[in-house]
């Protein structure tokens, strides 16, 4: 007992440890509800399991540490509601997203975006240190370094080279903040220290690894829009909630409905009432996640002025790969 009490505190997240077991179902129910239901099994049927998981959470991100001690198969499918930044300080890990198969190693990690499956095959002495990013947190911090709002889902290359460049840059910095979280005084533990590192974070993953927004991101300069369309979205995005129309948003921007589009179409790509849609789509998506038991989806679209509730399903599903039905199910089943 001393010997493992010993080796775990050589581990990243060792303050961290949420659980150890030999029992698969176990283990696949415990990993389930930091990450989503999945399919676990071993490779192997005779070798025993020798699980731990070491979970630190802050914000919307979270860190694991995870070994199976098995070659084990696992199978989430879409991941729909985050991110994955997956790092392998030991051992190796084939691993397929969407149609692209690789080796995951020391020196070559993964991302999983949300809208792409994924599967892995995990030798018995593989570990994983797994970056979690709440899809809405990277996708409302996209939309602030652009501008404007994010309208398609952030899709990544899926490998992560990390022993050069920005990639082991993001390494480091992951690194970085495990060996931070294993102190008592971190900055992390501090509200204004915790939303530093989720920003910093967030916006070291969109610069590192490419993705299908690397090329806005990488112009240098975006005109300013003018006047009336950052008026006309500071209501938006103030009160998304409240029944806005074109004349609305017309009356208070002292412009015509034409100049509105004109100026829309041209800095911000979309429409205003796209962008109420998408603001109101963010807002209930949100809420879903953190529902209370006796909510519902009615409860939560009405809140923020949606009543189409098919139209509702339909826009949402494109938007975040799940009906809300599933969002609010997968919230409980978490809680």
């Amino acid at each position: 007992m001393m010997a493992a009490r010993v080796v775990a505190k050589t581990l990243p997240l060792a303050r961290h440890l949420l659980f150890d077991t030999s029992d698969l179902d176990e283990a696949r129910e415990r990993v389930g509800k930091v990450f989503c239901p999945h399919k676990l099994e071993r490779l192997r049927p005779r070798c025993k399991l020798d699980m731990r998981q070491h979970v630190a959470r802050f914000g919307n991100l979270a860190l694991s540490y995870i070994t199976y001690g098995a070659d084990v198969g696992i199978d989430p499918g879409e991941l729909s509601t985050f991110f994955l930044v997956h790092l392998i300080p030991s051992g190796h890990s084939e691993i397929r997203i969407g149609g692209h198969a690789m080796l995951g190693s020391r020196a070559k990690g993964a991302v999983t975006s949300p809208t792409t499956a994924m599967r892995m095959h995990w030798s018995a002495e593989c570990a994983h240190l797994v970056l979690k990013i709440e899809r809405a947190a990277l996708e409302n911090h996209l939309s602030h370094l652009l501008g404007d709002v994010a309208m398609r889902p952030i899709e990544f290359a899926p490998e992560l080279p990390v022993e050069a460049g920005h990639g082991a840059s993001l390494r480091r910095l992951i690194d970085f903040v495990a060996s931070e979280l294993d102190r008592d005084d971190t900055l992390i533990a501090s509200p204004l220290g915790m939303a530093g590192v989720e920003q910093t974070l967030m916006t070291a993953l969109l610069a590192a690894q490419p993705s299908n927004y690397t090329a806005m991101l990488a112009r240098q300069t975006i005109p300013a829009a003018p006047a009336h369309v950052m008026r006309a979205e500071e209501l938006i995005r103030a009160h998304p909630e409240r029944p806005i129309s074109i004349g609305d948003l017309s009356a208070v921007t002292g412009v015509s409905a034409r100049t509105l589009f004109e100026g829309f179409h041209r800095f911000r790509g979309t429409t205003p009432m796209a962008l109420l849609r998408a603001i109101r789509l963010e807002r209930a998506y949100t809420d879903l996640k953190a529902a209370a038991p006796s909510q519902s989806v009615a409860d939560i679209a009405f809140k923020w002025g949606i009543f189409h509730l098919g139209r509702f399903a339909q826009e949402y599903a494109r938007r975040f790969g799940e009906l809300p039905s599933a969002t609010l199910r997968n919230s409980r089943f978490r809680q």
